[in-house]
C-alpha cells in the first residue's frame, strides 16, 4: 500500500524549455488618423425652398416673372434707343449730304428780267414808279448809272480760317447785257461790307476773284467758280473798260446769280463718319431686336398674332370642332333628320292593307280616287296597325289611341 500511494504521489510534469513569447509592441490595427470629418454646417445649399413650399414657390415664379418683364423694359428701351440713333445719323448723313452737293442760300435771280424790252425813258419811268423796289434781291445795276454791281453776302458757319479745308465754294452765274464795248469783266469776294473801300481784285487769292476776257452779247452768259472763307462778304463785279459817262444810263447792263456750298472738305468727312455710325447703331438695334425676341418669345415667335388665334379659336368652338362634333351638312333648323320608309300619312293613304311593311313605302295614292272621309279613316287605322308602338308614338300618337287601334 505504501509502494502504490507512493506511486500515485509524484508530481506531473510541466512544460519543457522557457515560455513562448507573446506578442510585443502595439496591437496593428491602426485607428483612424487626423481629426474627425467634421459633417455639413448649416441646411443644403442646393435644395430649392420652393420645392417644398407652395408659398415659396409662387413667389419664386413671380420673383421670375418681375426679371422676365424687368428685362424685357430695359431691352426694348434699348432697341428703340438704337433706332432712333440709326434715323438721326441717317438724318444727319442727308443733311449733309445735300449741304455737300446742292447749293445753300441763292442770291440774285438772273432768270428774271423786269427791264426786257423797255428802252431808257421806260426804265426811268418804271424807277421813279418803284418797280426797282420789288427787286431789290437782284445783283446788277438796273437801278443806277454805275458801271458795276455789288451785294452783301453772309456764309455761314463762321469757322477758323484752315485754307482750302474750311474755304466755301460760290458757283456764279454771270449775264451780259452791254450794247457796246468790251464785256471783259472782274469779279471777287471781299471781306466786309460794300459801303466800306474794297482793295482792288488784283490783291485778293488767286481762288477768290476772276478775270473773264470773253467776249459776250446781249443776253449771253458765263459760269465761273470762286473760293472764300465763311463770314461777312461782298461781291463786287466790275467792267474792265467802263462805261463811258455819256453812255451811262439806268438800264441794266449786267445781272449776277451767286449759288453758296457748304466746305465740303467738312462735310463730306463727317457725313461718312455719321453713315458708319449709323451702320454701327443698326447692327446694335438688330441684335437687341434679337434677344428682345428670344426673351419674349422663348420657344419661338408664333406664326400667328395672339388675336388671330383667339378669332379662329372662337370660330372654331362655334362649328362645333373643339368639341369633336361633325359638320352636318343638312339645314340647323330641322328638328328630326328624314325617317327611311312611309311616312303615316302616306301609310294611312295605301289602300294595299296587308302587304304593307315598315321597310316598304307605299305608293302614293291621288286624292281623287279615295271613296269617302270615312274609308280614309279607316284605312289609316288599318294600315297603322302595321306600325310599331314606337313608330306610331314618334309620329305623335298617344299610349290611348294606340291601344284603341289595336283593340278595334
Amino acid at each position: 500500500m505504501a509502494s502504490g500511494s507512493r506511486q500515485f504521489m509524484q508530481p506531473v510534469t510541466g512544460p519543457s524549455g522557457p515560455p513562448v513569447a507573446g506578442p510585443s509592441g502595439a496591437p496593428d490595427v491602426a485607428g483612424p488618423s487626423g481629426p474627425p470629418v467634421s459633417g455639413p454646417s448649416g441646411p443644403p445649399t442646393d435644395v430649392n425652398p420652393a420645392q417644398f413650399d407652395p408659398l415659396a414657390e409662387i413667389e419664386d415664379a413671380r420673383a421670375r416673372r418681375q426679371n422676365r418683364e424687368e428685362r424685357l423694359e430695359m431691352l426694348e428701351k434699348k432697341r428703340n434707343s438704337a433706332r432712333i440713333n440709326v434715323y438721326l445719323f441717317l438724318a444727319v448723313t442727308v443733311i449733309l449730304g445735300i449741304f455737300s452737293f446742292f447749293p445753300g442760300p441763292i442770291y440774285g435771280d438772273v432768270s428774271d428780267d423786269p427791264q426786257a424790252g423797255m428802252g431808257s425813258t421806260d426804265a426811268k419811268d418804271w424807277i421813279r414808279e418803284g418797280g426797282d423796289n420789288e427787286h431789290r434781291d437782284k445783283i446788277w445795276d438796273g437801278s443806277s448809272n454805275a458801271s458795276s454791281a455789288h451785294m452783301n453776302i453772309y456764309i455761314p458757319p463762321p469757322l477758323p480760317d484752315m485754307g482750302s479745308t474750311s474755304a466755301v465754294r460760290v458757283e456764279v452765274t454771270f449775264v451780259s447785257y452791254r450794247a457796246s464795248g468790251s464785256s471783259h469783266f472782274k469779279a471777287g469776294m471781299f471781306d466786309g461790307n460794300c459801303d466800306q473801300p474794297q482793295p482792288a481784285h488784283e490783291e485778293l487769292d488767286a481762288d477768290s476773284w476772276h478775270l473773264s476776257e470773253i467776249d459776250l452779247g446781249p443776253g449771253e452768259q458765263v459760269e465761273f467758280t470762286l473760293y472764300t472763307q465763311p463770314g461777312q462778304k461782298c461781291i463786287l463785279v466790275q467792267w474792265v473798260e467802263p462805261i463811258p459817262q455819256h453812255e451811262q444810263t439806268i438800264l441794266r447792263t449786267m445781272d449776277l446769280e451767286v449759288a453758296v456750298y457748304w466746305p465740303r472738305m467738312l462735310t463730306v468727312p463727317v457725313g461718312l463718319i455719321t453713315f458708319l455710325l449709323a451702320g454701327f447703331a443698326f447692327i446694335g438695334a438688330q441684335k437687341t431686336g434679337k434677344a428682345y425676341k428670344s426673351t419674349k418669345y422663348p420657344e419661338g415667335r408664333p406664326e400667328k398674332k395672339v388675336e388671330e388665334e383667339v378669332l379662329e379659336a372662337a370660330e372654331a368652338e362655334q362649328r362645333g370642332e373643339q368639341l369633336g362634333v361633325p359638320e352636318v351638312e343638312t339645314p340647323e333648323d330641322m328638328d328630326a333628320p328624314d325617317v327611311d320608309g312611309p311616312t303615316l300619312a302616306e301609310a294611312a293613304a295605301t289602300p294595299e292593307q296587308d302587304d304593307v311593311t315598315p321597310d316598304a313605302v307605299p305608293e302614293e295614292v291621288p286624292a281623287e280616287e279615295t271613296d269617302s272621309p270615312a274609308e280614309e279613316s279607316a284605312q289609316a287605322e288599318n294600315t297603322a296597325s302595321a306600325w310599331t308602338d314606337e313608330q306610331l308614338l314618334g309620329a305623335g300618337w298617344t299610349q290611348d289611341q294606340i291601344d284603341a287601334m289595336r283593340n278595334g
